[in-house]
């Protein structure tokens, strides 16, 4: 199946389906592998926008049993159950404004940030793997002792660093790259689980 008419399939499934975007089927082939969400109750979405992974996480975890949150600096419309923070990854306070609204530790961080593509692939796996990078970051410092983290990276030798690091935090770490992922993208998804903090500082995702 070719590039376009496999982009094509998961845009009309996704239209079909209700979801806001293919990218929901991503994070349901990694659900199906992995079962990130199994025992959610606490659940972050970074660069959330539209809301395709957040319909998929409020059908796991349930949005009377569960606390969803999605941050993402542009609007996404309203999702039932889930309480959406428009707003930076980057910004200094994110992390704490978190914890307010959780009311504590979250069991899984998710994190499908990508950046605006420029065309230029030195630039654009730069600015993606600054994306993962901040993600992991603020896991550290949301996630509950045995939680679980979910970011996209962008292929480089920057991600295997980052990779790297978060095989140090986590009791395990997996890269998967789902069928409904471009064959030629070069995105890839690291699936850590068994987070092994929380840690007294961030000190542990320094690059």
């Amino acid at each position: 199946m070719s590039r376009w008419n496999r982009g094509e399939t998961y845009r009309r499934q996704a239209k079909a389906t209700g979801y806001r975007s293919r990218a929901a089927f991503k994070l349901l082939e990694i659900e199906k592998r992995f079962g990130v969400l199994r025992h959610a109750h606490k659940v972050i979405d970074l660069c959330c926008a539209p809301g395709g992974w957040l319909q998929v996480v409020t059908q796991f975890c349930g949005v009377s049993d569960c606390q969803i949150v999605g941050v993402d600096v542009a609007y996404v419309k309203p999702i039932e159950g889930v309480e959406l923070i428009q707003i930076s990854i980057d910004a200094p306070d994110l992390a704490t404004r978190m914890l307010e609204r959780l009311g504590g530790l979250a069991t899984v961080v998710l994190s499908d940030c990508s950046p605006k593509l420029t065309g230029n692939k030195t630039v654009d796996r730069e600015r993606q793997v600054w994306q993962a990078q901040t993600s992991l970051g603020l896991a550290l410092k949301l996630l509950d002792r045995n939680g679980h983290f979910v970011t996209k990276v962008f292929d480089s030798n920057q991600a295997r660093k980052l990779e790297a690091q978060t095989r140090k935090l986590f009791q395990s770490v997996r890269t998967f790259k789902p069928k409904a992922s471009f064959k030629s993208s070069p995105e890839t998804y690291l699936v850590a689980k068994g987070f092994l903090g929380p840690f007294p500082t961030s000190a542990e995702c320094d690059p």
